[in-house]
């Protein structure tokens, strides 16, 4: 019965391993989904010289789909505006800004059981650069 007890215990603690596996092939997916959606917002303002309201509603509306656990508040947007037009040689004032983030949730599986707390088990992924505009004068 010692031996069973044992057993079972080792069995439970050794399932962190393979169970962690699998939430960072989760949190690996909603990255990439999330750089995707942020590659097609961007290449959309890139053609039309800024961040639209509707580019930007189509952007939160496809990141709250993906990624069901977080609300409209957490989603972080900074991004530019205003109306940029290309130049014909490089040009800061030609360049769209863009800081966009959501929260990653549940990096470590179990992490109650492990004694983490919910606030602790997350980290906000964000992807900030610019694009150069492609609109003309």
């Amino acid at each position: 019965m010692k031996t069973f007890i044992v057993t079972i215990a080792a069995v439970i603690l050794l399932m962190v391993f393979p169970m962690q596996n699998v939430q960072d092939i989760v949190n690996s997916h909603k990255i990439e989904r999330f750089d995707e959606i942020v590659y097609s917002a961007c290449q959309k303002a890139r053609t039309d010289g800024l961040f639209t309201d509707s580019n930007i509603s189509q952007m939160k509306s496809d990141i709250l789909s993906e990624f069901a656990d977080i609300s409209e508040d957490e989603i972080i947007i900074d991004v530019t505006t205003s109306m940029k037009y290309k130049r014909f040689e490089f040009d800061s004032r030609e360049t769209i800004d863009y800081r966009i983030g959501v929260p990653i949730k549940r990096i470590v599986n179990m992490g109650r059981f492990l004694g983490i707390e919910d606030e602790d088990n997350r980290f906000d992924y964000i992807m900030e650069g610019y694009v150069l505009s492609e609109a003309l004068e």
